[in-house]
C-alpha cells in the first residue's frame, strides 16, 4: 500500500511537471527568419461591350493565370502557454519577393475579324507586412501545431496595355494604350503550421498561408470592363530563437 501511494504521488508530480513544461516551453518573446515559395493566382473576367461607331460588340472572356516566386523575410512575436497544452500569442512579419503575374493576355477578333481587340494586364508585388494572432496546441513538450488569423498589407503595381483596330473601327477609335497604376491592399491571411524546438531556445517551423486578395475592377481606354480577383498560396520554413 505504501509503495502504491508513493508511486501515485510520483506519477502526479511527473504529470504536473509535464503539464507546466508543456505550457511554458513555448512562452516568451521570439524572432526568426523565414523563406519559401509563393504562388499567386489571378482570375480575370469580362462580360462587357465594346462600343464603336459602326456597332456594339460583346467582349466576353474568362481566364486564370498563376506564377510562382521565392519569398523570404523576418518574424517576431510573443506567446504564452494556456492551461496544460494550450498556447496564444501575437506575431508581426514582413516578406520580400518578386511576384509578377500576367493575369490577362486576351486577343479577340470580332465580326469576322473586322474588329480586333487586344488587352494585356499584369500585377507585381515585391513585399508584404502582416500581423496575426496565433492559437496553438502543444502535442509534445517540444512540438506545437498552430492556427494563425492575420491581416496582411501590400502594394501592387498594375500594368495594362492594349490595342484596337480593324476595318469596322473608325480611324478616330483606333489606337493603343500603356499605363501603370498602384493599388494598396489589406487582405485576410489565415495560416496553419507546426513548430518544434531543437534546443531549449532554437526552433524550426513549417507554415502554409492563404492570402485572399487583392480584388479590383479595371476599365481600359476602350471602356472594356475587366474584373480581377487574386489570391496567394504560400509555404515557408522558418528558423527562430526564443529569448
Amino acid at each position: 500500500m505504501k509503495k502504491f501511494v508513493i508511486a501515485a504521488v510520483a506519477a502526479a508530480a511527473l504529470n504536473t511537471v509535464s503539464a507546466q513544461s508543456c505550457a511554458s516551453a513555448f512562452s516568451g518573446f521570439y524572432a526568426g527568419l523565414q523563406a519559401g515559395m509563393n504562388a499567386t493566382v489571378g482570375d480575370t473576367k469580362s462580360d462587357g461591350q465594346l462600343n464603336v461607331l459602326n456597332g456594339v460588340y460583346a467582349t466576353e472572356f474568362k481566364r486564370s493565370n498563376s506564377a510562382q516566386s521565392f519569398i523570404g523575410g523576418l518574424f517576431l512575436g510573443y506567446g504564452m502557454g494556456i492551461g496544460s497544452c494550450g498556447y496564444v500569442g501575437g506575431e508581426l512579419y514582413g516578406n520580400l519577393g518578386n511576384t509578377d503575374v500576367k493575369i490577362t493576355d486576351e486577343t479577340q477578333s470580332i465580326a469576322a475579324g473586322q474588329v480586333n481587340l487586344a488587352i494585356k494586364q499584369s500585377i507585381k508585388n515585391q513585399f508584404n507586412l502582416g500581423a496575426k494572432i496565433r492559437l496553438g496546441y502543444t502535442i509534445t513538450q517540444q512540438s506545437m501545431i498552430f492556427l494563425g488569423l492575420g491581416l496582411e498589407w501590400s502594394a501592387w503595381r498594375i500594368k495594362e496595355s492594349g490595342s484596337l483596330g480593324g476595318a469596322l473601327v473608325p480611324a478616330a477609335n483606333r489606337g493603343s494604350f500603356d499605363e501603370k497604376t498602384t493599388k494598396k491592399s489589406v487582405a485576410f491571411a489565415p495560416s496553419v503550421g507546426m513548430e518544434s524546438y531543437m534546443t531549449k531556445n532554437i526552433f524550426v517551423r513549417g507554415e502554409y498561408t492563404y492570402v485572399a486578395g487583392p480584388k479590383f475592377k479595371s476599365k481600359d481606354d476602350f471602356n472594356v470592363p475587366v474584373k480581377v480577383n487574386t489570391n496567394q498560396h504560400r509555404f515557408t520554413l522558418g528558423l527562430g530563437y526564443k529569448f
